[in-house]
């Protein structure tokens, strides 16, 4: 099958992913609190009212920059995702460099420059501060919005909502801030395809001209610089950035649910469940009982010793990690638990955290766990002050949420302080296992019925697909016509691509196509000779990355950057051939593999059939055909990986025939977060391969 085309990039991705993954790490053991001395700030406004925070540090001769600007969120509507694009506009170019030319200053200084949508982050060594601050200040007041630009920011902001699509994660947090907050509030609506597409740059100059203004802005500089220093440049550089009238906006929130209610986004293709449980949470910054809900989520959710942690993981196995988080917000905050854990124990880990949410309420935390959560907060903390830009930014919260003078410099006091008492109240205020959000996102078909007994509104799921819609259940999934068998959409797949007639004639194939991943160019080379030889490889500046080579009953799999080099068992090398097989649907018999048509789905606003595949190992992958042309549109499987199971997810498209068959030449291949999109350049078949290239 064509779908095979890449499938080496499976390990390449996986490697990555678990490259990047964070090890998790155990708070500190219970100590005394260090004594901790407040960083010195000092402040001043400039004339156009910007406020401007300095703490020196003279120790390395490095300057850093930050600007918040301190803007109420903005409601974008059909065009949800402008404020984003303009962030990332204002870094393109400017009235008097070209993106090229700035780039190369800001390289040549050996600087870090860059904007969002609310401010900017830039540093420097001092010597450079001048030349830093007149390319800060041309990106600032003099921005030059092109087009081509534009198109580039929205081509790779399409991208990412792809990407998201795939990562149940990602979509059950859109659905918690569209349950919380409402589609018509700021943190509630989706950015979708559409709403990208609808971005002007009208849209892009109307915010900078609207939201970037001196007024509202909060700049912190940390390093070695003086107070006098800093407001003297900042006169000359900034001199001619105008304050100005921002727009304030007020919006209604939606009311909290009185009665715990369960939402499911179907995934049919979902081996595990994204289970989440939250509920809007009063807790602004600096409230009375922000220290003690910090420790109870601590004592809660906050790391690999917290109760989830211990109950889900340590205890039932049910996941590889289960956590909370309670954030603080002017406007609302949330309280969230959340765990990936397997179908089958969908409805016992739901128990499990209802049962932890409540015990945390009822009964007061043990003088141990306190203790031990005071310690790692008050280590956090001071650690924390060893960077000196966490003054500033302590400075800067202060004056944006009206906290007392010594907030931060007594905060360990307040640590110490909180009592079993306070953290049971804080639980009792922002945690509320009765009146929450259960969103699981995954198959329907396997967690409706177990999710159901936690609904109390009568056990009444709501469904909702992926972009916040709520949807009857059976349109969640689509009905599959009961005479359409796994058989017949095999066979009108292998007609699609070109008949059997003319698959039999391909004695031999070469498949040649490039990529990139995280910024580095890959060649993709798939070569096949009959039904036992492949030879699969990636490269990277004519150096092998990764090989895998079949001969037979024989087989090696070669990654040097990770260090492998292995004999593959005949186990492996059986699947492997499964794996490779350009065609390995018309051998399924062969390699024992069993099929059947789950469902039905819209794939890009295709319907699909759905076509389970289980190999002889027990691994299971879903094929989703095109109704209408019989064409593979994509593949999803589930990986193991030391950070839990993994989607695999292949898309294809833009298919083209060579020598009477159809071969998809884009094929996206996302594992976890990280994203392939490989073109093919091309194919030659029947060429006459020699058998020494697939000599082991």
């Amino acid at each position: 099958m064509m779908k095979k085309l890449y499938s080496l990039l499976v390990l390449f991705l996986a490697l990555v992913v678990v490259a990047q993954a964070q090890t998790k790490q155990s708070p500190p053991p219970a100590g005394p609190a260090p004594k901790i001395e407040l960083g010195q700030y000092k402040q001043f406004t400039l004339k156009n009212g910007l406020k401007v925070y300095v703490v020196e540090n003279h120790k390395q001769p490095v300057v850093s920059m930050s600007l918040v600007l301190d803007r109420d969120p903005i409601l974008e509507g059909d065009k949800a995702g402008y404020v984003q694009a303009a962030g990332q506009m204002m870094r393109t170019g400017t009235t008097n460099r070209t993106k090229d030319q700035f780039d190369e200053q800001v390289d040549f200084i050996g600087a870090n420059l860059s904007f969002n949508s609310s401010g900017f982050s830039a540093s420097a060594l001092k010597k450079h501060l001048p030349t830093l601050l007149d390319l800060t200040s041309d990106a600032l007041l003099n921005p030059k919005f092109t087009q081509e630009e534009l198109d580039k920011i929205k081509k790779q902001m399409l991208a990412g909502l792809a990407t998201e699509k795939e990562n149940p994660d990602a979509i059950a947090n859109k659905i918690r801030m569209m349950l919380l907050y409402g589609k018509d509030h700021p943190y509630g609506e989706m950015m979708t395809e559409e709403s990208v597409e609808n971005i002007s740059l009208t849209d892009i100059q109307n915010y900078y001209s609207t939201y970037f203004k001196p007024n509202i802005g909060y700049l912190a500089i940390v390093g070695d610089i003086t107070p006098k220093e800093a407001k003297k440049l900042l006169n000359k550089s900034l001199k001619k950035w105008k304050k100005g009238t921002v727009p304030t906006q007020k919006f209604e929130l939606p009311a909290a649910p009185s009665k715990t209610q369960v939402v499911i986004v179907d995934r049919p293709s979902a081996v595990q469940t994204s289970l989440s449980f939250v509920n809007p949470a009063d807790l602004q910054p600096g409230a009375p009982d922000a220290v003690a809900a910090q420790l109870m989520n601590a004592i809660l959710g906050g790391g690999s010793s917290a109760r989830l942690f211990i109950n889900l993981r340590e205890d039932k196995g049910y996941t590889y990690g289960a956590y909370s988080s309670l954030s603080t917000d002017e406007i609302l905050g949330r309280f969230n638990a959340s765990a990936n854990v397997r179908n089958a124990v969908t409805d016992s880990a739901a128990t499990e955290f209802i049962t932890e949410l409540s015990k945390i309420r009822n009964e007061q935390v043990s003088e141990k766990e306190l203790s031990y959560a005071k310690a790692y907060m008050t280590g956090n903390f001071a650690r924390g002050l060893e960077n000196p830009a966490t003054v500033a930014v302590y400075a800067i919260n202060t004056a944006r949420y009206n906290l007392p003078a010594d907030y931060y410099a007594n905060y360990l006091k307040k640590v110490e302080a909180v009592t079993a008492a306070d953290v049971q109240a804080a639980a009792q205020k922002h945690v509320k296992p009765d009146q929450i959000y259960i969103v699981a996102v995954g198959n329907a078909g396997d967690i409706a019925d177990k999710l159901s007994k936690f609904d109390k509104e009568d056990g009444k799921i709501a469904y909702y697909n992926p972009s916040g819609e709520k949807v009857e259940r059976s349109a969640a999934s689509m009905q599959v016509p009961a005479d359409v068998t796994a058989e017949k959409v095999l066979s009108n797949y292998t007609k699609a691509i070109g008949g059997k007639a003319s698959i039999d004639k391909v004695k031999d194939i070469t498949v040649t196509s490039n990529a990139t991943i995280q910024g580095m160019p890959l060649v993709i080379t798939q070569q096949q000779k009959g039904t036992d030889k492949f030879l699969a490889t990636v490269s990277m500046n004519n150096n092998p990355l990764q090989r895998l080579i079949i001969n037979g009953d024989k087989g090696k799999m070669e990654a040097p950057m990770q260090g492998v080099n292995k004999e593959m068992t005949a186990e492996e090398v059986s699947t492997q051939k499964l794996e490779n097989d350009m065609f390995s649907h018309l051998r399924y018999d062969k390699f024992g593999v069993k099929t059947k048509v789950t469902g039905m789905e819209n794939v890009d606003g295709k319907a699909a059939y759905i076509v389970e595949t289980e190999q002889a190992n027990g691994q299971k992958t879903l094929h989703y055909f095109d109704k209408a042309s019989g064409l593979l549109l994509k593949d999803v499987k589930s990986l193991q990986s030391p950070q839990g199971v993994m989607t695999q997810t292949k898309t294809y498209s833009n298919y083209k025939e060579v020598n009477g068959i159809k071969i998809p030449h884009t094929v996206e291949t996302t594992v976890g977060p990280q994203v392939i999109k490989a073109e093919v350049q091309n194919v030659e078949i029947n060429k006459g391969l020699n058998d020494d290239t697939f000599k082991i």
